[in-house]
């Protein structure tokens, strides 16, 4: 073969490549924004059914039982996806969302004394659903690339279908049939592209370091502490449209829509080292707001300045849980973790809001808010300290690597044949610090800040896509392919 046939069969095998991992970052995109549609639709869609039965502090109520039950949903697929593997908790996925469908119809159909029933049962499932979905992304962008951008563009374009069925299609059953086609949608995704999905956790000894652990633990926290101030400027929201006084289904929700595509943008910046700073100032911008509708300033202004927070907010958690995911052991957990503790906060805020009859005055209001603010102030400031211990570490070991880098010839050697196998860019750094290091598979993971169960994941990637199967035979291939 000449040279010219040989380049020119290597162009269309590094196109076919790059065709294969845009199309799974498409698959990425459309299942997070058929989840966020779903998900953000039917809890509106729940919240306006519940308030046609019940009186407004009950809508409350209702609500933070549901997002609990999806928090039991997210455990549920965890338990199973870490004790069975990606095939049975599929399989329990498609079959528990027909049983959705019913549920949903339930909801539209039922009365009081069945549609809390039936929006649990939903809830659940869902909770499910999106912490698969979340395992999918994650999977998906091992290499951490522009994460933030692909879950702002997916929440904002499911915000945007939620908009256009509650403001252009007026009959509640047709807005039902397309809450439906959503749920077949993603429910298909799961079926035929399993190839975007984590393997199955079997390396049961896996390890996370102790760095690792405290990062997700102040994390936690921090998404904890702000869920309780959202939460509350969420539920002033959803009082004031449960007793009609406004109609927060309207133009005003496409700020979330915007907020989501610019926190997407901006936490991008510098690989997300700017992301805490950002969210901190964005939750004082919350705070501000839910002050100025409580001293009765213009409800329309405190709601703009609320979903353009609660965008920011929502793409900060996605994408720091599943960073998080990354590192630690139950990686399948922690990748849907944020919309659990999120949905922990908010239910917790609704139920204590719905148990005291008797409205707190606007002092108390706001000595709680301020000191909230005060702790999410402490805990932003440690978890930052965490990080920038992790983001050094992994700088000296950038510049470790790059004193060790190969010639310039075989850098282009290098990038050839990961082109032409089509390697992600955590995998091509995976490769490097296997051509390059002789230590064992823990030492390597730690230096790459990435837990054992994950190291060996990539390699098992690499291996199928080199048609190899072990680390050395992957070596080994490689240097012959150089050879050659």
């Amino acid at each position: 073969m000449g040279d010219a046939d040989h380049m020119s069969n290597e162009i269309t095998g590094n196109t076919a490549k790059e065709k294969s991992l845009d199309s799974i970052h498409i698959r990425s995109i459309v299942v997070l924004a058929m989840f966020s549609f779903v998900f953000l639709g039917t809890e509106f869609f729940y919240d306006n059914r519940a308030a046609e039965v019940v009186d407004a502090r009950k809508v409350l109520l209702y609500q933070s039982v549901i997002l609990l039950a999806s928090v039991v949903g997210v455990f549920m697929y965890a338990l199973i996806q870490k004790k069975a593997g990606d095939n049975i908790v599929k399989k329990v996925l498609i079959a528990s969302n027909f049983v959705g469908v019913f549920a949903l119809a339930g909801i539209m159909f039922g009365d009081e004394s069945i549609i809390l029933l039936y929006g649990i049962v939903f809830f659940i499932i869902w909770g499910m659903t999106g912490c698969c979905t979340y395992h999918v992304v994650a999977g998906a962008y091992t290499d951490r690339k522009h994460l933030t951008v692909t879950v702002g563009i997916s929440y904002a374009a499911g915000l945007f279908l939620q908009y256009i069925n509650y403001n252009v299609i007026g009959s509640m059953t047709i807005r039902l049939v397309v809450f439906i086609l959503a749920v077949v949608v993603i429910v298909t995704i799961f079926m035929v592209y399993s190839d975007t999905a984590y393997a199955p956790e079997k390396i049961g000894d896996a390890e996370q370091s102790a760095g690792s652990k405290s990062i997700a633990f102040a994390f936690v926290i921090v998404i904890l502490l702000m869920t309780f101030i959202f939460s509350e400027l969420d539920n002033i929201v959803t009082l004031v449209h449960a007793e009609g006084g406004a109609d927060i289904g309207q133009w005003p929700r496409l700020f979330l829509a915007i907020s989501g595509i610019a926190a997407g943008l901006l936490f991008d910046i510098k690989d997300q080292r700017f992301m805490n700073q950002m969210m901190y100032c964005v939750t004082v911008l919350s705070v501000i707001a839910m002050l100025v509708i409580e001293f009765g300033g213009a409800f329309l202004i405190g709601l703009i300045v609320f979903y353009l927070a609660a965008g920011f907010f929502v793409v900060y958690f996605t994408t720091g849980f599943i960073n998080v995911s990354y590192t630690m052991k139950w990686q399948s957990f922690w990748a849907g973790a944020g919309r659990a503790i999120n949905n922990i906060g908010a239910g917790i805020v609704g139920v204590i809001s719905y148990v005291i009859v008797k409205t707190p005055g606007i002092m108390a209001m706001s000595v709680t808010v301020i000191l909230l603010l005060v702790f999410i102030s402490i805990a932003v400031f440690v978890l930052e300290s965490l990080q920038k211990k992790q983001y050094r570490q992994y700088d000296e070991e950038k510049v470790m690597r790059s004193s060790k880098s190969l010639s310039e010839r075989t850098e282009v050697d290098f990038e050839r044949f990961a082109d032409m196998h089509g390697l992600t860019g955590r995998e091509r750094e995976v490769l490097q610090k296997l051509l390059i290091s002789d230590e064992s598979i823990q030492k390597i993971a730690d230096e790459l800040y990435i837990s054992r169960a994950s190291l060996y994941r990539h390699i098992s990637s690499m291996n199928e896509k080199t048609g190899t199967k072990s680390r050395v035979g992957l070596i080994q291939y490689y240097y012959s392919w150089h050879e050659e």
